[in-house]
């Protein structure tokens, strides 16, 4: 009963990892935040290595693009 609960418990802590992961990789990429015009003001890129970081402002006014540029 007692190897039952532990590898039940392994199986269920492996899973959850893997979940994690995949939901992490789902949020790579870059919010681009627009002004009310549609110029470009700001960004926010996560999960990209060294390209993760921000510049200019946040609107309420962004678009979500999944997935990491080429370093070119």
């Amino acid at each position: 009963m007692r190897r039952t609960r532990n590898f039940a418990a392994a199986l269920s802590l492996i899973l959850l990892a893997f979940a994690s992961f995949n939901a992490s990789a789902n949020w790579q990429g870059t919010f681009m935040y627009y002004d009310e015009e549609g110029a470009l003001v700001g960004s926010w890129t996560a999960g990209c290595g060294a390209a993760d970081g921000r510049w200019g402002i946040a609107t309420d006014n962004k678009v979500f693009i999944q997935g990491c540029r080429d370093a070119s």
